[in-house]
């Protein structure tokens, strides 16, 4: 039973929900460093690019765990993890109505699904080329 690979998955939603509880000036606080970091690769990037690149990076290791999950319980479908990310980002971007200085945006929905996306196809296709390796 791949119950640890599970609770990694639940540890990771608290990670991104406990992220967007912040409000929005602790959360930039927070974000300067990696703008700082950034900067140094290139300078001209802006903090709004950072962090969309922040929120697609999250979601992309939820759906590379989402994945991961169902594919050690091997009755799940292959759309599971899709709906599931696409589930946690809606709420997440609900959630965040509630939190000072923030506010949910449909456009990130879309944003954090599309690192899910992004994830779970590149595992698919890891996974078959793989599979077709070593057969």
């Amino acid at each position: 039973m791949p119950v640890g690979s599970m609770i990694l998955t639940v540890l990771w939603v608290w990670f991104i929900l406990s992220r967007s509880a912040k409000p929005a000036s602790e959360s930039s606080e927070e974000s300067g460093w990696v703008l700082e970091l950034a900067r140094k690769l290139i300078p001209e990037i802006e903090m709004h690019t950072v962090r969309k690149l922040a929120h697609f990076t999250e979601f992309a290791i939820f759906g590379v765990l989402l994945w991961e999950d169902c594919r050690l319980w091997e009755n799940l479908l292959w759309w599971v993890p899709l709906v599931m990310g696409l589930t946690v980002a809606a709420a997440d971007e609900f959630f965040q109505t509630s939190v000072p200085g923030r506010s949910g945006q449909l456009s990130d929905v879309l944003l954090d699904f599309s690192g899910v996306l992004a994830a779970v196809l590149l595992a698919n296709l890891l996974a078959k080329a793989a599979s077709k390796k070593n057969p």
